[in-house]
């Protein structure tokens, strides 16, 4: 029994040391040879590569939950908006390999589907307990709620080349910029 969880254990922590890597879509082959067993024996463990993408998901929500759970409500708005930001960028960093790596089956997994479904909706629920200036501008809600997302980070560090520093900087401006509207 304690021998069978090492084993499973020791595949999942290989799909996120691969993907860490770089290796966006492992295989289950990739996954077996860098876990030292066999093919099969990831089956035997998991029902499917779904399932053992199941698996990391678990582990990649237990990264980023603590920070998504972080609530600042005191102090003025610039104060909140930057340690939202800030605790977000670090989180988003972190997460980033395996959020890429979600994107290539985003379309066909049922599972990616939902994590980024809940991902997308505790980002939201932060951003209004830490923000509630946000829930009351209807009006640029949505586009604070972009700026603030692991996408809009993605599209600034990897499609525009910006620097972390640079990032939380466009962020932290451009959300100030709404609001003062």
């Amino acid at each position: 029994m304690e021998r069978g969880r090492l084993t499973r254990e020791k595949i999942i922590l290989a799909l996120l040391d691969l993907i860490r890597a770089g290796n966006l879509s492992p295989t289950s082959e990739d996954v077996a040879q860098y876990a030292g067993v066999g093919h099969r024996t990831v089956f035997r463990h998991f029902q499917d590569m779904e399932s053992l993408f199941e698996q990391m998901n678990a582990k990649i929500r237990s990264l980023a939950q603590p920070v998504l759970a972080e609530i600042v409500r005191q102090g003025p708005l610039t104060v909140r908006l930057e340690q939202l930001v800030a605790r977000r960028a670090a989180a988003f960093e972190q997460i980033t390999p395996y959020y890429l790596s979600g994107d290539i089956r985003l379309y066909s997994s049922p599972t990616v589907q939902r994590a980024r479904a809940q991902f997308a909706t505790q980002q939201r629920r932060q951003l209004l307990a830490c923000l509630p200036e946000v829930g009351a501008r209807p009006d640029v809600a949505g586009a604070i709620e972009l700026l603030t997302s692991m996408d809009g980070w993605l599209r600034l560090r990897r499609t525009q080349g910006l620097g972390v520093k640079q990032c939380t900087l466009a962020v932290t401006t451009a959300v100030r910029l709404l609001l003062d509207r």
